[in-house]
């Protein structure tokens, strides 16, 4: 067996899954423009301005999600799946998955958006597991706080434990991604591949002959 692991945001999808959820959830009524503006915010400043990827999801959690019960946004979710899968996904990386379940892979998602949307990207798509940032909720199911940021370097370490699980070798894992905060990710695979890669995952990935797509 194989393993073959997908970064979800600017990878297996165009653009970034929270970003559009945001986007849609304004189409919809639900999510009012002032707090779409300043997601977008948000996203300029972790870009351009030094803003740290930790950093960036507490100011959107507590600007948006915190104390909102879960249901008022669950109804939304299948939709925006359904509407991401059919528009926006990114067709080459998306061709490297199926052929890697043609190929009988263990394939994953790994994303730092939350796993309330990756789950369902995940079920959509077909892959084996999916791992991302948690939110937790408190007893009236309301979002009370991050339970868990995932990173670069949290990826690596799930992607060689369900390969020492299943028996899979360095030489045996693939995995895609576009920016540089998974460069740990791509190291712990034999087969890095570098998918739109930001400038400097470009710089490192011709450096070290991976892939592009």
């Amino acid at each position: 067996m194989e393993l073959s692991a997908f970064d979800l945001d600017h990878t297996l999808i165009q653009g970034n899954a929270g970003s559009h959820f945001c986007r849609f959830l304004y189409r919809h009524k639900a999510l009012p423009f002032s707090l779409v503006i300043q997601s977008v915010i948000y996203k300029i400043r972790h870009r351009f301005f030094g803003m740290t990827l930790s950093e960036l999801h507490h100011s959107i959690f507590n600007k948006i999600l915190r104390g909102k019960p879960f249901e008022q946004l669950e109804k939304y979710i299948d939709k925006f799946v359904h509407e991401m899968v059919n528009r926006s996904l990114y067709l080459p990386a998306f061709a490297r998955l199926k052929r890697a379940q043609q190929l009988g892979h263990y394939t994953m998602i790994l994303s730092n958006s939350p796993s309330f949307l990756v789950q369902r990207f995940a079920k959509a798509l077909g892959v084996n597991a999916y791992y991302a940032t948690e939110y937790a909720l408190d007893e009236q199911n309301c979002f009370a706080k991050i339970k868990r940021i995932l990173e670069g370097k949290d990826k690596a370490r799930h992607i060689l434990k369900i390969a020492k699980k299943l028996g899979i070798f360095f030489e045996q894992i693939t995995a895609y991604s576009d920016s540089v905060l998974d460069l740990e990710f791509l190291q712990v695979a034999g087969k890095p591949i570098a998918v739109n890669p930001d400038k400097k995952l470009r710089a490192i990935s011709i450096k070290n002959q991976w892939s592009i797509i």
